[in-house]
């Protein structure tokens, strides 16, 4: 058995977290944390949705995301809202909006720097084949 940090386990989260270790700075300078900068950015993807979808997109468990809404709601960067099936959905406020649009130029600066060092073409096949490997062993037990 390999030693843990070559499994793909080890290697999969230290990608991760240099990934997001550029983002973390800008992400306290706003006093949020990255799960409620995800929940926020899949809501200003998906417009208003509901709980349990930002849940599952965002990859957070359900009691997590109703944590961090109640956290975002407090701040006035999410507002419940009800729509026509009286499903109770969350959007993003006036100011959660401004918020992700400043951290999104910093997620494209970040981004940018990451292809240029990393190659446009081979960053593009690396998440594709993160994707497939993700389709590929779902289930397996």
């Amino acid at each position: 058995m390999p030693k843990y940090e070559q499994t793909l386990s080890a290697v999969l989260l230290s990608a991760k977290e240099a990934v997001i270790l550029p983002m973390r700075p800008k992400m306290r300078e706003h006093d949020i944390t990255e799960p409620q900068c995800r929940v926020m950015r899949v809501i200003n993807d998906h417009g208003p949705t509901d709980a349990s979808r930002v849940a599952e997109i965002g990859q957070l468990h359900k009691p997590s995301v109703t944590r961090i809404l109640k956290e975002l709601e407090a701040r006035n960067l999410v507002a419940r809202e009800t729509d026509n099936r009286r499903r109770v959905l969350v959007a993003l406020t006036p100011d959660g909006h401004e918020l992700v649009k400043t951290l999104t130029y910093d997620v494209r600066r970040v981004m940018a720097e990451y292809s240029e060092r990393f190659g446009a073409e081979r960053l593009e096949r690396l998440i594709n084949e993160l994707r497939a490997l993700t389709a590929t062993i779902s289930g397996v037990e």
